[in-house]
C-alpha cells in the first residue's frame, strides 16, 4: 500500500500571499472600512491573512502610514520630538 502526501503550497509562499493581503486589505483610520473592498473592519481577507501569520509565529511586514492617519488629523511627529522632554 502506497501513500501519497500533496502539499498546496509552501509555508513561505502561504506567508507571501497572506503579506499580499494585508497591504491591500488595509482598514482606514477615518472611515474603519477596508480600502481595497470597503467592508467594515477588519474584512474576512485580512483576518485569514492574519491567522496564517500567528499560526507561523512569524510577523507580517508594516507599511507606515498605510492606514491614511492624516485623513483623521494625526500629526507625524519627528524623532527630536519623542526624546524632548
Amino acid at each position: 500500500m502506497t501513500t501519497t502526501i500533496y502539499y498546496a503550497n509552501s509555508a513561505e509562499t502561504q506567508l507571501k500571499d497572506a503579506q499580499a493581503i494585508l497591504d491591500e486589505h488595509v482598514t482606514s483610520s477615518a472611515t474603519g472600512r477596508c480600502l481595497a473592498c470597503g467592508s467594515y473592519g477588519p474584512c474576512w481577507r485580512r483576518e485569514n491573512a492574519v491567522v496564517i501569520f500567528s499560526r507561523t509565529l512569524r510577523l507580517p511586514a508594516r507599511q507606515p502610514g498605510a492606514t491614511r492617519p492624516e485623513l483623521v488629523g494625526a500629526v507625524r511627529v519627528g524623532a527630536s520630538g519623542l526624546l524632548a522632554g
